[in-house]
């Protein structure tokens, strides 16, 4: 028996839904279908792939070693399909994108849908860190997403290279210096992002290196809450410099360790990156200048 596109197709939706009933609703064949799918390739290789637990249906450690690849074929599968149908000039199609800071991943959105206006896009924010799990689990296709380095084991764009800033009211006194110890830092209270962000992570591993003790009083889900936090006077925020903006009204200064910086990625599955829509982001965000 040979390994089909529809056994990998069951083997794919199983794992995506949860169960065996939606995975054949989503497929749109019987769930008999889906369960001879799976119980032809398991009793083939004598390997289980999903555990039955009632209506529950998870996938084995064995199943989530060829997971990817599964996906990989059955990606490139759509691709041909599409690219039969006329499809592959991305005239039509869809990406299912994450970032985690919106001044970063919006301008390389932006100049991918003037390039393919007839792409559909499906974006969220998220955390960092809430979006390397989504992204290997196929919930998406592609993540902006901040790092001290670029994720291991992943095909990663880099997109900048920022310093992690201190962020306070524009005409503050502090705006005068050009920088603020660590020892100043542990007197402030600080407004930031969940603990899952990645500027959050990597300026914190920093101050545990020098013994800095920090006051975080917020821990807040958008650079919008932080904006609102700040000017509403209850602490001063931690962001990248380029976070910043114009509109924003206030001002960054810089934190005395040369060590604090951080980077932002565009990042996919290594055998995703021939996707013609992910291939093409890829592309846009290279050619992108911040």
């Amino acid at each position: 028996m040979k390994l089909s596109i529809n056994q990998m197709r069951a083997v794919d939706a199983v794992v995506r839904t949860g169960s065996f009933s939606a995975a054949a609703k989503e497929l749109g064949i019987s769930q008999p279908s889906v369960s001879n799918h799976l119980s032809a390739l398991e009793k083939h290789y004598n390997t289980q792939l999903i555990h039955r637990n009632g209506r529950q249906a998870e996938p084995t450690g064995a199943c989530r070693e060829v997971l990817s690849r599964i996906r990989s074929v059955l990606a490139i599968t759509n691709e041909i399909e599409h690219s039969l149908e006329g499809r592959r000039n991305l005239k039509s199609g869809s990406l299912r994108l994450g970032y985690s800071a919106h001044q970063f991943a919006m301008p390389i959105l932006s100049a991918f849908m003037t390039r393919f206006p007839d792409v559909e896009i499906e974006a969220r924010a998220m955390a960092s860190n809430d979006l390397l799990p989504l992204l290997l689990d196929g919930k998406f296709d592609v993540v902006f997403l901040t790092a001290k380095e670029p994720p291991a084991d992943l095909h990663s764009t880099h997109i900048c290279t920022q310093n992690v800033s201190l962020v306070v009211p524009k005409g503050h006194p502090l705006t005068a210096r050009e920088a603020v110890s660590w020892a100043e830092i542990s007197s402030f209270s600080l407004l930031q992002r969940e603990k899952s962000s990645g500027t959050r992570q990597v300026f914190e591993q920093a101050a545990a290196r020098v013994g800095a003790n920090l006051n975080t009083v917020l821990a807040l889900g958008s650079w919008g809450s932080i904006v609102s936090t700040i000017h509403a006077g209850m602490g001063f925020g931690v962001a990248m410099q380029g976070e910043v903006s114009e509109a924003d009204n206030l001002d960054t200064i810089l934190i005395e360790d040369s060590n604090l910086m951080v980077g932002h990625y565009l990042v996919c599955l290594p055998e995703m990156q021939q996707v013609a829509a992910i291939k093409a982001m890829i592309s846009t965000a290279q050619n992108h200048t911040p």
